[in-house]
């Protein structure tokens, strides 16, 4: 099973990202991904007022749900902190972060936190019914 495990401790943040690009004005925190105790994934999120940026994500090989995994803990820890949209940079992860329902705009990937946060099939009947 996977855990992701939320970071907020801005000195183990350091460790995981050593040269951090995080300003001290922000609330920031990383993400990692867990399983059977080895890490397999990580991402940091950074809090400004109601927008929130997703960056620095990593799993192996490009798993998709290790990815979506570390990306829905970082939308719920920003919403929890009165975050509403989302910005992400992560050409990497284009067709995850289209799944989920960010928008792209010259490779910027944005999206309100509810939205992103609902299930496809909420998102699909959604769109036929509204």
């Amino acid at each position: 099973m996977v855990f992701y495990r939320p970071i907020t401790d801005r000195a183990e943040i350091a460790k995981l990202y050593p040269t951090p690009s995080f300003p001290t004005d922000k609330i920031v925190a990383a993400y990692v991904a867990e399983e059977n105790g080895a890490f397999c994934g990580k991402c940091m999120v950074a809090v400004d007022g109601q927008v929130c940026e997703i960056a620095k994500l990593s799993v192996p090989n490009g798993d998709v749900l290790l990815a979506e995994g570390l990306l829905r803990s970082a939308l719920h820890f920003a919403g929890n902190r009165n975050a509403y949209m989302a910005v992400c940079r992560e050409n990497d992860f284009r067709e995850t972060l289209l799944l989920l329902g960010f928008a792209e705009q010259d490779g910027v990937f944005t999206g309100e936190i509810p939205t992103l946060l609902l299930g496809s099939c909420c998102k699909h009947n959604r769109g036929a019914n509204g």
